[in-house]
C-alpha cells in the first residue's frame, strides 16, 4: 500500500472530523490541541527523519502536520466571529448539525460570515494538503 495514502486519508480524515464535530459537548478545545500537537510531533520527526529519496513516506508524515493547521484557523475564525456577531460561527456546510439543510431550506440565523469561515476552513484543509504534497 502506498503510504502517501495514509497520511492523506489522515490529513482530510481528522481534520473534517474536528470541523464537523467541533461544537458537540465530548469534543473539548484541549483534546483537540492534545491531538494535533500529537500528531504535528509524529509528523515532524517523520519529515525529518525518513529518507529523502522516499517521497511517499515524507506524504504520509506532512498529513500528520495538516490538523493542526486547519486546528489555527479554527480557533482564528471562532475569535473573528466573536468579536463580530459575539458567538461562535456557524459551520454553513452540508450534513452539519447547525444548519437546515434540505431542499430549498433557509438559514436566516447564518450570516454571510459564517459561510466565509466555513468554506475558509475546507480552502485551508484541502489547499494545504495539495500544498505540501507539491512542495515535498
Amino acid at each position: 500500500m502506498d503510504n502517501s495514502i495514509i497520511g492523506i486519508g489522515i490529513a482530510l480524515g481528522i481534520s473534517f472530523f474536528i470541523l464537523y464535530t467541533r461544537k458537540t459537548k465530548w469534543m473539548k478545545p484541549k483534546i483537540v490541541w492534545l491531538i494535533c500537537v500529537g500528531l504535528l510531533i509524529i509528523g515532524l520527526f517523520g519529515i525529518l527523519y525518513s529518507n529523502a529519496e522516499f517521497r511517499n513516506d515524507r506524504i504520509m508524515y506532512f498529513g500528520f502536520c495538516v490538523p493542526i493547521i486547519y486546528w489555527i484557523f479554527d480557533r482564528f475564525f471562532k475569535r473573528i466571529s466573536e468579536n463580530l456577531h459575539k458567538r461562535d460561527f456557524i459551520l454553513f456546510l452540508r450534513y452539519s448539525d447547525e444548519i437546515n439543510s434540505g431542499f430549498g431550506a433557509k438559514n436566516p440565523q447564518v450570516k454571510n460570515s459564517d459561510k466565509l469561515f466555513s468554506f475558509g476552513l475546507l480552502i485551508i484543509i484541502v489547499g494545504t494538503l495539495f500544498i505540501g504534497i507539491q512542495t515535498i
